[in-house]
């Protein structure tokens, strides 16, 4: 539920709001969003901030402070936590708290991404469609949005449909290689 009012709440705008639908494999979606790249202390720390940080963009027992959130967001997704990547990205989408920067809200959906966070997989496919903070690019939009796919989001199937009566598919060759230049 709290994931659900945080989506709901940081992305005021439906565009990138996506349910988070469960996993086929033995890690829930919510459970790989609990994911982080750091040591399990860090990961405590991170959930800590990624909290505050959620509890002042939705002003749940604060006054609603957007800048504040962000500044909580960008302590979590330095260490590496998914969840707080995927907030602070969507932070700059929208330019909520911070400039708006579609160039680092691609880098902060794509750190997210790569930690399989199904919601910033569909969102970074929707920037290399859109050509938003990234070049515009249909075969990383198909990856993307077949990645959101693959863990149930329905209109990441929608977008591909789309790509497909234009007749364009992903390359494999050239994607996995830009896609692993990514995760890092």
């Amino acid at each position: 539920m709290k994931r659900a009012m945080l989506i709901k709440g940081v992305t005021a705008c439906g565009i990138f709001a996506v349910a988070a639908s469960a996993l086929a494999g033995p890690l829930t979606q919510e459970e790989k969003a609990d994911n982080a790249t750091s040591s399990p202390a860090e990961l405590t720390t991170a959930k800590l901030e990624n909290s505050i940080g959620t509890r002042c963009a939705l002003g749940e027992g604060v006054p609603q402070n957007y800048s504040l959130a962000a500044q909580w967001f960008q302590k979590a997704a330095e260490h590496g936590y998914a969840k707080a990547q995927y907030n602070l990205a969507n932070l700059y989408y929208f330019g909520q708290g911070v400039k708006q920067d579609y160039a680092l809200a691609a880098q902060w959906f794509a750190k997210a991404a790569a930690q399989q966070l199904a919601a910033a997989q569909y969102n970074l496919g929707n920037l290399y469609y859109l050509g938003q903070g990234v070049p515009q690019d249909f075969a990383k939009a198909a990856y993307w949005w077949q990645q959101a796919e693959a863990q149930g989001v329905t209109q990441a199937r929608a977008n591909l449909a789309v790509l497909a009566k234009m007749h364009i598919q992903p390359s494999a060759e050239n994607t996995v290689v830009t896609v692993a230049q990514e995760k890092r």
